[in-house]
């Protein structure tokens, strides 16, 4: 059973793009834009931590004046906004990383793709500011038996289930069997001579023959030596003179260093294996690798990807920007960003915000609780069963075309407040995190501060504050350990009469995307900041390790919340009367614009023609003088050519260009367009 603290909001297909980003100014005002600030009182509903850029362990204060900062407030309340906007999720809010695999147990996504005769070996150096592999060929291999038994030494004990292996991280990387090696005095460049092939593995010993380096790599596991296979590593390395050297693509090299989380400081830390061999590289030394190349011919070869192991983790084919529709893939500005401005760093382009948060002090119920370590969890993206849109049949991972990304993550709102009798506290922890948390119940105060903003994009801001306006059993979250039920708050606004202001907001999105209010996006949304009585697959916990690859083995992913045990749906209320939406929708009946009405024109020839509709199309047709139209598309307006329907529709659609139609035409005009047909 597939659990966890987290979960999605369905990524929207549908992205709005509002029509009056580029307008957007400090200088000049929209005739319906307004200024001014709006009083915020936040109140904690459970214990919250906000960490202090000074004391890491200290909740965020100046001068022991504890206050949430401006920018903690923006990034909790522009997530919620991009979600109910419809916001597009914007690569420059997440690194496009490519994850890596190394699964033993699955043969279609890595086993069946590490194939002896596929990966080589070499040293990895860096010339000038490039990296380059010498390509050393197939490796040769070689029994750790043989190594004891050149050098009369015990090299084999420290990693055999009889030895004296030691089962702790420290002492299953490749750095501690090379300090084992020096240890012992064992020269790891020498001869070798061939021995056999076996499970297409060229076998060596030290020898006479053939000169060569002997390399190692980690041992996972203790050898068991049953004679049978599974028995764990028996065998190391050797790496013969180099054939040629072949370039390594910077992304590649990208890849490459993800996968070993180089330079990372919290869990999952930097390899070991990368952390040691990295001092080596940059000091001008050379790194044993081991890698595959293209099919391409063997004087342009190319390296795919790269690691420190022989079966090192395998680079899927896509990384995470693969897996978002391509509607966000766009250089439009969506709502968020119109209201709360972006950087472009790429184009080096920006748009200040109009919006802007003061810190929020704290001014009630000031209660500092005692100290206590917490092991918060690091949930990877790279588990594709929570990460990925699944059907429950056969796995979408990132190795196929048409993944789709499970959404945005959140937290849900826990209903209980941690245990404080359970709490422990032990600052010297590896895994755990230490925080000084600040007592549930404590009120903050602060303000919004707005400039030139149109009443739908105040409405956006109001809608997202309160929930639409329902934020009396709906609860935000901010800070750290949310996914331990810290952060829960309330909002309440002080000043301001926010109801016709939603109501735009309201208007605009229905306008704009069909079905809104009972999107999957805002019911995902609402039922998450509701208080749910979590049990079963709801448990907002994390798994066990081991219970990873179970669930993988059974073909289990996470669900959408919605979907799980005892979750109590909320869907969000209009706040539109029936009179105002008869009035929005005879207001657009009576609006056809050209935009609206080209889309149709262009789904009807797409549909009909396989062809693209363009004005000057229908205008050469009408006057039969054909001169820019392309003559595959000509012939498509000769073979109707005769045609009274096609004909007619042809004139009505030229006077609609030409601004001859009257409002009642135009929308006749449209909606014949949807159940038009033409016969030959």
């Amino acid at each position: 059973m597939i659990k966890a603290p987290y979960n999605f909001i369905p990524l929207n297909e549908k992205v709005f793009y509002p029509s009056w980003s580029d307008d957007v100014s400090h200088d000049i005002p929209f005739e319906d834009g307004e200024s001014g600030e709006i009083s915020i009182e936040i109140e904690a509903k459970s214990p919250i931590f906000i960490r202090d850029s000074k004391n890491k362990e200290k909740f965020c204060n100046h001068n022991e004046q504890y206050y949430i900062p401006s920018t903690s407030i923006k990034g909790m309340v522009r997530n919620v906004l991009e979600i109910m906007s419809f916001s597009k999720l914007s690569t420059e809010l997440f690194t496009d990383n490519t994850y890596s695999i190394r699964d033993l147990r699955n043969t279609q996504l890595y086993t069946s793709k590490m194939k002896p005769q596929n990966t080589f070996c070499g040293w990895l150096k860096k010339k000038g500011d490039k990296y380059i592999i010498e390509d050393c060929g197939i490796p040769g291999r070689i029994k750790q038996d043989d190594i004891d038994d050149t050098f009369a030494k015990k090299f084999k004990a420290h990693f055999n289930n009889n030895g004296e292996f030691i089962n702790k991280p420290k002492f299953k990387t490749a750095k501690y069997k090379y300090e084992e090696l020096k240890k012992l005095k064992i020269d790891i460049k020498g001869k070798f001579n061939y021995v056999k092939t076996a499970q297409q593995r060229e076998i060596y010993k030290f020898g006479t023959q053939k000169e060569g380096t002997l390399v190692v790599t980690g041992q996972a596991s203790a050898r068991k030596d049953n004679g049978h296979k599974g028995d764990g590593k028996g065998l190391e390395f050797i790496f013969f003179d180099k054939k040629q050297e072949l370039n390594v693509d910077k992304e590649v090299m990208e890849n490459f260093l993800f996968a070993y989380f180089d330079g990372r400081k919290t869990e999952p830390k930097e390899s070991p294996d990368w952390a040691y061999w990295k001092k080596i590289l940059q000091k001008s030394g050379k790194v044993p690798v081991f890698f595959q190349k293209d099919d391409k011919e063997k004087d342009d070869e190319q390296i795919l990807h790269f690691g420190l192991s022989y079966l090192y983790k395998l680079p899927y084919n896509h990384s995470i920007k693969d897996g978002i529709y391509d509607t966000h893939i766009n250089p439009n500005l969506d709502l968020a960003q119109t209201i709360f401005g972006y950087v472009n760093k790429s184009d080096k382009i920006a748009l200040k915000g109009r919006v802007n948060f003061s810190h929020f002090k704290a001014i009630q119920n000031i209660q500092e609780l005692p100290p206590r370590t917490e092991n918060l969890g690091t949930p990877r993206a790279s588990y594709y069963p929570n990460y990925l849109v699944q059907d429950g049949r056969i796995y979408s991972t990132y190795m196929d075309d048409n993944f789709i990304i499970a959404g945005r993550k959140r937290y849900p709102i826990h209903k209980d407040k941690p245990d404080e009798s359970q709490i422990s506290y032990d600052p010297r922890s590896k895994i755990g995190t230490s925080f000084r948390p600040l007592k549930d119940g404590i009120i903050f105060e602060g303000k919004i501060r707005y400039h030139n903003l149109k009443k739908a994009e105040l409405g956006a801001i109001l809608s997202t504050l309160t929930f639409h306006n329902s934020s009396n059993d709906l609860y935000h979250n901010i800070g750290l350990a949310k996914s331990l039920g810290y952060g829960k708050i309330t909002i309440k606004i002080k000043n301001k009469n926010i109801v016709p202001y939603i109501q735009e907001f309201e208007k605009l999105m229905n306008k704009n995307i069909s079905n809104w209010l009972n999107s999957k996006q805002l019911k995902e949304l609402f039922t998450m900041s509701k208080e749910q009585n979590n049990s079963g697959n709801s448990a907002l916990s994390y798994m066990p390790l081991t219970s990873f690859a179970q669930a993988k083995n059974n073909t289990e992913f996470l669900k959408y919340y919605s979907q799980l045990n005892n979750i109590n749906i909320v869907q969000p209320n209009t706040l539109l009367t029936k009179q105002t939406k008869t009035q929005i929708q005879e207001k657009e009946l009576h609006t056809i614009s050209k935009t609206k009405m080209r889309k149709a024109l262009l789904e009807t020839w797409e549909r009909l023609f396989n062809i693209f509709y363009h004005p000057n199309q229908i205008e050469e047709f009408v006057k039969e003088d054909f001169k820019i139209t392309p003559k595959d598309q000509q012939k498509i307006y000769i073979e109707y050519k005769n045609n009274k329907q096609f004909k007619l529709l042809c004139k009505v659609i030229y006077d609609f260009n030409t601004n001859r139609l009257t409002d009642k035409e135009k929308i006749a005009l449209y909606k014949y367009l949807f159940k038009f047909n033409i016969k030959a």
